[in-house]
């Protein structure tokens, strides 16, 4: 075999090996980038069934107010049919408004929380607060707001029902609570599920170990009889006025 013969073997075989190289290089970033689709599909199908269980969920909602207003539809047909019903049928719904409103007394299951200033409460080493240990209005609100997301139907702190207009601020060594002073010890009566309010003031890094944190003592006792007064006050709007819907013929 003479040399030319040689030189063509090894460029032959210097292609074939690069050919085979580079066959293998493409295959390694075709199966990487299937590997790469594969994950962004199978990230994009949950995100898909995530939405459609959220679709799903509120279609349900829907579904049941439609079977409430239905069943009010007929309840009104069927009472304004009879004697006296129209009457008796505006009396309910003034009476459902009034409960809404916080025009009227209610009772039913929840929970009473208390919070006190704290007695033994010991500030931690190296924060400095005057406050520590005191109920301030910050903490009212952050339960107001948790008990509320809770599906809190009626709420009343130190027998001052709390309305749409209720303020809660501080006032002094006081809270204002619908313009009127309170201090501490608060009660707190909630009307709504007990499991479900208790678990929402105890969720970790809630109101709970809010009050735990700042040295304030607080219980939660659940009652199958919880009563709550009505607001006592006047409700007057300045600037609000009702709007009336125009009737389409």
């Amino acid at each position: 075999m003479n040399k030319k013969q040689k030189m063509q073997i090894k460029i032959t075989v210097s292609i074939m090996i690069f050919t085979l190289v580079t066959l293998v290089t493409w295959q390694i970033k075709g199966v990487k980038m299937t590997n790469e689709v594969e994950t962004q599909l199978s990230k994009r199908v949950d995100v898909l069934q995530q939405e459609y269980k959220t679709e799903l969920e509120k279609n349900e909602d829907l579904l049941d107010q439609i079977s409430v207003l239905q069943n009010d539809i007929a309840r009104y047909r069927n009472q304004i049919s009879e004697e006296g019903g129209a009457t008796k049928l505006l009396q309910e719904d003034l009476k459902r408004a009034e409960t809404m409103a916080g025009l009227s007394d209610v009772v039913g299951n929840g929970i009473v929380v208390t919070l006190s200033d704290g007695q033994n409460a010991q500030l931690p080493e190296g924060i400095v607060d005057d406050g520590y240990g005191i109920v301030h209005d910050t903490v009212i609100l952050s339960l107001l707001n948790e008990v509320r997301a809770a599906g809190a139907e009626a709420i009343s702190v130190n027998g001052e029902r709390i309305l749409a207009t209720t303020e809660i601020r501080c006032a002094g060594p006081t809270i204002s609570i619908n313009n009127v002073k309170k201090a501490a010890p608060f009660e707190i009566k909630i009307i709504g599920d007990p499991e479900t309010l208790e678990n929402a003031l105890k969720m970790p890094g809630g109101v709970t170990e809010q009050a735990i944190y700042y040295g304030i003592d607080m219980s939660i006792k659940k009652s199958t009889a919880v009563l709550i007064g009505k607001h006592v006050g006047m409700v007057s709007f300045k600037y609000a006025q009702s709007v009336e819907s125009e009737v389409e013929e």
